[in-house]
C-alpha cells in the first residue's frame, strides 16, 4: 500500500471513531425509569422526586441548612447541627446498628430528628416507630387533626396514593395531620430531644411541595427546632465526604468526558496528517548559483564579441517566456497578448509595460538590430521580473 493511501486510511478510521463516539453519547442506554417506588430523594436532585426545592425553601426562609455527608457516628462531633432530616434512604444504604446507637444518643441529648419515609420500622432513642399502608382509591388528602405548631396555616395536605400511616408506641406521641385511615404526621419526645415522623415523601418532593398546603406543612416541621443548623442526610444517598472523584467526577453524566476523548483523537489526527504527504511530491526549488549581474555581463560580453545579439536575446527571452507561462498557468505556445494579460493580472503588474517588453524581446529575437545598452536593459528587466515573481 502506498504511503498516501495508508495515511488517508488512518484519517478515515479516526473519523469513524469520532462518529461512533457521537452515537454512543447521543444514544444513552435506557435506564430504569424513576418512580415513587425507586426514586432518589436526595436534596441534591432537581428531578420530580428529589428534595432540592425543599432544601432551597428552607434556605430562603433564613434557616441554616447544610448536608451531612458522614455517617451518624459523626453527629457527636458536629455541634453546629441541631436538626437532622432523613428522607427515604435507599434500602441498600440503611444505617448500621452502630449508627442507630449514635443517632439515639444524639436525639436524647437534645437533637431533633425528622424522618420522612413511607416505610418506618425502627426503634430510636427507646421509641418504637412503625408505619402501615392505606392505599387511596382516588385523590388522597389529609387535614389537621388538632391545632398545633405543626398545623399552623394548614387546612389540607395533598398526599400520594402510596402514603402510609404511622403508629408510635409512646405516651408522649402527638398526632398532628391525618385522615380516617390514620396519622401521616406525628412527633414524640425522646429524652431531651424530639422525633418528627412524616409518612409521605411526596409532601416535600419537588413534584408535590407546591400542592395544597404542603409547603406550609414542610416549614412547620421545624417549628420547635432547637438551636443550630438543619442538616439533610446525604451520606446514605451516596454522597460521601472526601469521595469527590476529582475533575472527572464533577463532569460525570455530562458530555464533557466524550468531548475530551474526541479532542484527543482530533489532535492525534492533526499531528499525524502534518507528518504525512497527501499530494504528489513537489520538486525542490533550485537556487541560482550565479547572480543576475554576472549572467548579464557574460552574455553581453559574448554577444559583443560574436555580434550575435539576436541569438543572445533569443536564448534569454524564450527561457523567460516559458517560466512566465508556467507562472500564469498557460501553455508555452500561448499568444503573447494573452500571456501578458494573465501574468500581469496575477502578479499585479502593469500589463502595457509587460506587453511592450515581450514585444521588444520578440522583435530582437527575430533579428532586429538593437544596441548593447538596449540589450542590457531588456535582459535586466526580465531578470528583475523573474526575481520579483520567484520564477
Amino acid at each position: 500500500m502506498r504511503p498516501n493511501a495508508r495515511a488517508i486510511l488512518v484519517v478515515g478510521v479516526l473519523f469513524l471513531v469520532l462518529v461512533g463516539l457521537n452515537f454512543i453519547f447521543s444514544a444513552e442506554p435506557p435506564g430504569e425509569e424513576e418512580t415513587e417506588f425507586n426514586a432518589d430523594r436526595s436534596s441534591h436532585r432537581a428531578a420530580p422526586f428529589g428534595a432540592l426545592a425543599f432544601y432551597t425553601l428552607l434556605q430562603e426562609r433564613g434557616h441554616k441548612v447544610s448536608r451531612l455527608d458522614q455517617p451518624y457516628t459523626a453527629l457527636k462531633d458536629r455541634k453546629e447541627i441541631g436538626t437532622l432530616v432523613v428522607i427515604s434512604p435507599p434500602p441498600l444504604r440503611n444505617p448500621s446498628d452502630e449508627e442507630f446507637n449514635s443517632l439515639s444518643e444524639w436525639v436524647k441529648a437534645g437533637g431533633l430528628l425528622v424522618i420522612i419515609d413511607r416505610e418506618i420500622t425502627v426503634e430510636v432513642a427507646g421509641v418504637e416507630i412503625k408505619t402501615s399502608y392505606a392505599y387511596a382509591a382516588g385523590e388522597s388528602g389529609a387535614h389537621a387533626l388538632q391545632p398545633t405548631a405543626y398545623t399552623r396555616g394548614v387546612e389540607r395536605v395533598a398526599l400520594s396514593r402510596l402514603a402510609s400511616r404511622v403508629k408510635v408506641d409512646s405516651n408522649s406521641a402527638v398526632y398532628h395531620v391525618g385522615d380516617v385511615e390514620g396519622a401521616v404526621l406525628a412527633d414524640v419526645k425522646a429524652g431531651k430531644g424530639r422525633i418528627v415522623l412524616l409518612t409521605d415523601p411526596y409532601i416535600v418532593a419537588n413534584n408535590g411541595i407546591a400542592e395544597s398546603d404542603n409547603a406550609m406543612l414542610a416549614l412547620n416541621l421545624f417549628a420547635d427546632a432547637p438551636r443550630g443548623g438543619i442538616a439533610f442526610d446525604e451520606f446514605h444517598h451516596g454522597y460521601v465526604a472526601g469521595d469527590s472523584g476529582g475533575l472527572m467526577a464533577y463532569f460525570g453524566g455530562t458530555p464533557v468526558p466524550w468531548m475530551m476523548w474526541q479532542g484527543v483523537l482530533i489532535v492525534a489526527a492533526i499531528v499525524y496528517t502534518f507528518g504525512r504527504r497527501f499530494g504528489r511530491p513537489l520538486p525542490l526549488r533550485r537556487e541560482r548559483r550565479t547572480t543576475n549581474l554576472e549572467f548579464v555581463s557574460s552574455m553581453a560580453n559574448i554577444t559583443r564579441l560574436a555580434r550575435a545579439t539576436d541569438l543572445a536575446i533569443q536564448n534569454i527571452y524564450w527561457e523567460f517566456r516559458n517560466r512566465l507561462c508556467r507562472y500564469s498557468g498557460l501553455p508555452s505556445k500561448a499568444d503573447t497578448g494573452k500571456l501578458a494579460t494573465a501574468a500581469a493580472r496575477r502578479a499585479g503588474m502593469d500589463e502595457r509595460e509587460l506587453r511592450r517588453l515581450l514585444a521588444r524581446c520578440e522583435e530582437a529575437a527575430r533579428g532586429r538590430q538593437i544596441s548593447d545598452g538596449e540589450l542590457l536593459n531588456l535582459v535586466s528587466r526580465m531578470r528583475e521580473i523573474e526575481s520579483d515573481l520567484g520564477l
